[in-house]
């Protein structure tokens, strides 16, 4: 499944549902999750430390944190984000 976050309280409810294969993209304000500055940065990376993450590269660039993201992080543009949605056959949205 591909849980799509966009808020970071949204990071602490899906926690509760995420599988191993299950993977994670961040949107909108969400993606301050991925700076390791950031406290949601821990919640993010222990509580879901076995899925993949992946950020919107547009909302990155609209926030101006593309300097500040986590390396492990995968960054996707727009084409990227409908690849992941294909890829998965089931997607959820986190407000």
């Amino acid at each position: 499944m591909l849980h799509i976050i966009k808020t970071l309280s949204a990071l602490h409810d899906v926690q509760r549902y995420m599988a191993a294969s299950d993977s994670l993209l961040l949107v909108e304000d969400a993606v301050y999750a991925a700076n390791p500055q950031h406290f949601a940065y821990t919640l993010m990376n222990t509580a879901l430390s076995q899925t993949r993450v992946y950020v919107l590269k547009e909302d990155v660039l609209a926030r101006g944190v593309s300097g500040f993201i986590d390396d492990t992080t995968h960054l996707v543009d727009y084409a990227g984000f409908v690849d992941l949605t294909a890829e998965h056959t089931h997607s959820m949205t986190w407000d």
